[in-house]
């Protein structure tokens, strides 16, 4: 294995109750009724999804994109236990690392400086950046060929099945991580390679 690529929101941050309180103001302005029996139905790395469950006309996403920005910005998130370790300890092991998520690239690097883990990245892939998103494999197709890293030299860590579908059809070493996002039970459906108890567990296998 040469490189470690990253899912952002849920896997090495702990956003799942701050998307929670963010999609309650947001919905509730469109006057959708919105909460965690909503967020357990709907949720999806790729938010698009969600705004089709709960009816949300396609005219309307641009600007629920927009207000979710902005309500968002109001929160701050921590990294998960084990996140940072792990980060220090791959480069230690001087494997590449990256990082392939849904999130907006203002927002995720806002995070990744707030958080002080942008230089840990030799390449970022943020929504947006590719035609499609997760689970397609473009995402983290792009990813790998920035970095010049084969699918077959590479794992992909995330918390929901988008990621693990994404790095299946790109190739790549799936490992589940099961988080906070309401999806635990469809992670463990989507069979990764390897579902790791959590990052301290992923650490063991990635770095023995």
């Amino acid at each position: 294995m040469r490189a470690v690529l990253f899912d952002w929101d849920g896997t090495l941050v702990d956003s799942a109750a701050a998307s929670l309180r963010s999609y309650v103001t947001l919905f509730g302005g469109f006057g959708i009724d919105y909460g965690p029996e909503e967020f357990e139905r709907t949720y999806s790395p790729n938010w698009h999804r969600t705004y089709a469950a709960l009816g949300l006309p396609e005219e309307q996403w641009d600007e629920a994109d927009r207000r979710w920005l902005e309500i968002y910005a109001s929160e701050s998130n921590a990294l998960l236990p084990g996140a940072w370790s792990l980060l220090v300890a791959l480069g230690e092991a001087r494997l590449v690392q990256g990082l392939v998520t849904s999130g907006s690239r203002p927002r995720v690097e806002k995070d990744l400086s707030r958080l002080a883990v942008a230089a840990f990245f030799d390449v970022v892939i943020c929504g947006g950046d590719t035609a499609f998103r997760k689970p397609h494999p473009e995402p983290l197709q792009v990813a790998l060929e920035r970095i010049g890293i084969e699918p077959e030299d590479a794992a992909y860590v995330g918390d929901s099945p988008e990621d693990i579908e994404m790095a299946k059809a790109a190739g790549v070493y799936a490992i589940g991580i099961p988080g906070a996002f309401p999806n635990r039970s469809a992670l463990a459906a989507s069979a990764p390679d390897r579902l790791a108890d959590d990052l301290a567990a992923a650490r063991r296998f990635l770095v023995p």
